[in-house]
């Protein structure tokens, strides 16, 4: 069982299935009831004397309008022997005093124990608790009339008078407990949370849904690597065959490392691999670029690959930082899967700059002797194109694709975000033979009331199994008219399971996920800051801002929903884009420390450098996120669809938008950025050489 905090005030419970045989069996609905009303037990544990006017006779007069000063009637609770009304034993209430004696919070240990009238709970108090429990005991021993009632969550669970003085801060209650009772209150005075919990949500998987859903995320996985392999393989030859050993080693690290930590393994985690192993592979491309451009001077295979590694270094380590930010917020703030998402994405980006740098190196300098011969296939001729000379244009589009992206937003409204963000309910129920997804669709969208949110529905067949299983989530106004109207329609065999998904919950979800996506632009912004210049930072931000609002835009316009796997798409593909726009950065500020000329014509030549790169980085990204589009199941379809869209604008972005905004920049403040690039390096040799 796993317990994770979530927010301020709320818990996440997961409870997974048992092993039973050779078949997986559910946890039995019993057990399920058991945990349940566990966990909504506070344990608020108090101790109280009884009035000096206790007797039954005062307690019906206060009930017929009497009042007695600093009083209050408590019930026994009915599991006592007195509270209960087949076992009577004396009074059902008491009259207490109405000032705590001695807190829960005093309580240091509590344990069950089997005697001879039956199961007891004996408890210990510390300091101030134990010393009132002396006094107070000492002082009416043997006056045959002073209780002592000891409440749990506000019934009283023992009432006895005090037969002599009670040293060392014990107590034992005894009642009608069973075994199981007994142990469970034991359990919660020693961990009490001195509030009533409530359960707000609450979801349940059948352990086949949820591996037929992660087959086939790992179908999809597999066949994006395969693609990645082959096209590594055609346009970079015996280089790609190298880059395939160390993305082969990643991938083991990065399995290795998620089981030493005993990581789960679910369908958020598959789509973190499947991230990393785009990331690697843009490292790898990185590299080959620039080992391209060194082999085409004439330098020996050698040098060039010492080199290319050199020069590709700053690109790689900025870039991999950038989307490690992103991680970051995604693991500072995110929740449940995402959150999963994050701790294989971060766990990847680290093994991917110890595959790229040091296990392909090493492949390399293992191979000196022979002396290989490094061939690619080219990709495009000599290029020279004038890229900020086609700035007027892109930005008339960007602006026109922003400003229906922000149209669309505000036409849709709260009608943009899905049931995770706004609440309702979700139905889950066996589909009877034969029944298709058509005539779930057709059923559930008949009976939705007019401007309801969009029904989320899903099919998956488990594997192994004939039967069809459907989860529906629906609004709250929707909810039980769709539930009866599947109970009638003879589509659904046997009981409809019906879980509520509270809108406070909703709520905090979606104010989450904005303070994730604000947390992420800042950090970055800052990162960039700090390794660049103020205008490429300026660049970036504008770039990324453009890229979310356009991405955001275009999935809420081809009908998705905003919710929480959406949010975690997007903040992957800020790391992207801002990859994509640091590669372009970096070769700018080394073409302004090595080139002469005007600063547009450095710009342009830094751009069409990269466009290679760029291309061959979209292509791999986009043939591992296409297969978890086509072939990941419905769990990761709106995931990769986001993802896709982001990889198109981002390498849009990178190309017409990023540079762009930093030449205005500098134009507009009258920044001589080589100037400052060379000030800046100056002062880092400078300081450097201080320190030595």
């Amino acid at each position: 069982v796993s317990i994770v905090p979530v927010g301020k005030d709320r818990l996440a419970v997961d409870i997974p299935h048992r092993e039973g045989g050779e078949k997986e069996q559910i946890i039995d609905e019993k057990t399920i009831n058991t945990i349940r009303e566990q966990l909504q037990k506070s344990a608020i544990l108090n101790l109280y004397l009884t009035h000096e006017q206790n007797s039954q006779d005062t307690i019906n007069r206060i009930n017929g309008g009497d009042f007695v000063l600093n009083s209050q009637i408590v019930e026994f609770d009915e599991n006592t022997d007195r509270g209960s009304k087949d076992r009577p034993g004396g009074p059902d209430k008491l009259l207490l005093q109405d000032e705590v004696l001695i807190k829960g919070s005093d309580v240091t240990n509590a344990s069950a124990q089997l005697e001879s009238a039956g199961w007891v709970i004996n408890i210990k108090f510390k300091g101030e608790g134990s010393d009132t429990l002396y006094d107070v005991s000492n002082k009416y021993k043997g006056d045959g009339r002073t209780q002592m009632a000891i409440l749990l969550d506000g019934k009283i669970i023992s009432a006895a008078v005090f037969n002599g003085a009670i040293p060392g801060g014990n107590c034992q209650i005894s009642g009608n407990f069973t075994e199981n009772e007994a142990k469970s209150l034991a359990v919660s005075m020693r961990n009490p949370l001195g509030v009533q919990p409530n359960i707000i949500f609450e979801e349940s998987f059948p352990p086949t849904l949820a591996k037929a859903a992660i087959d086939q995320g790992i179908r999809a996985g597999l066949l994006g690597i395969a693609l990645t392999a082959l096209f590594m393989m055609i346009f970079y030859r015996f280089a790609g065959f190298i880059a395939l050993i160390g993305l082969t080693v990643n991938i083991i690290l990065l399995f290795g490392i998620l089981a030493i930590f005993k990581a789960d393994f679910t369908l958020a985690g598959i789509a973190g691999v499947i991230l990393t192993i785009g990331i690697a592979i843009d490292a790898n491309v990185l590299i080959y670029e620039r080992l391209r451009e060194e082999r085409a001077t004439g330098k020996g295979v050698v040098a060039s690959i010492q080199a290319a590694y050199e020069k590709a270094f700053s690109a790689i380590f900025d870039a991999q930082i950038t989307t490690l930010i992103t991680a970051f917020v995604l693991l500072w703030l995110a929740e449940g899967a995402i959150q999963g998402f994050a701790v294989t994405l971060t766990i990847g980006i680290i093994v991917s700059l110890f595959s790229a740098l040091l296990v392909t190196r090493v492949c390399y300098n293992w191979l000196k002797g022979i002396n290989p011969k490094l061939k690619f296939t080219p990709v495009l001729s000599k290029k020279n194109i004038n890229f900020l000379g086609l700035t007027k244009k892109t930005r008339l589009l960007s602006i026109l694709l922003i400003l229906v992206s922000i149209g669309w937003l505000g036409y849709k409204g709260g009608d943009s975000l899905g049931i995770e963000f706004a609440g309702g309910q979700q139905l889950r129920f066996n589909a009877t033979q034969g029944t298709t997804q058509d005539q779930i669709d057709e059923l559930v969208n008949d009976n939705r009331s007019e401007g309801s949110k969009v029904p989320q529905i899903q099919k998956l067949t488990p594997i192994g199994q004939d039967k069809t299983i459907f989860s529906v989530r629906v609004s709250d106004t929707d909810g039980e008219t769709v539930k009866d109207a599947l109970n009638s329609s003879g589509l659904a065999d046997g009981q409809i399971q019906s879980q509520q998904i509270r809108s406070q919950v909703a709520g905090e979800m979606l104010t989450t996920s904005v303070i994730a996506l604000l947390a992420g632009l800042v950090a970055i912004f800052l990162y960039i800051t700090f390794r660049f210049e103020f205008s490429f930072a300026m660049g970036a931000i504008i770039a990324l801002v453009h890229d979310l609002v356009i991405v955001i835009g275009i999935t809420v316009l081809c009908g998705l929903e905003l919710n929480l796997i959406l949010v975690g798409a997007f903040l992957t593909i800020a790391g992207y884009s801002i990859n994509d726009t640091i590669v372009v950065f970096d070769r700018i500020r080394e073409g302004l420390k090595t080139q002469r000329g005007a600063q547009d014509a450095v710009m342009n030549n830094a751009i069409n450098s990269t466009l290679t790169r760029t291309i061959l980085t979209s292509v791999t990204t986009l043939l591992t996120v296409f297969a978890l589009y086509l072939f990941g199941g419905p769990s990761l379809r709106d995931f990769s669809f986001a993802i896709i869209i982001g990889v198109l604008v981002g390498t849009y972005s990178s190309i017409f938008v990023a540079s762009p905004v930093v030449a205005f920049w500098a134009k507009w403040k009258k920044i001589n950025l080589r100037r400052e690039i060379l000030d800046a390096e100056q002062e880092t040799v400078e300081s450097a050489a201080t320190t030595n």
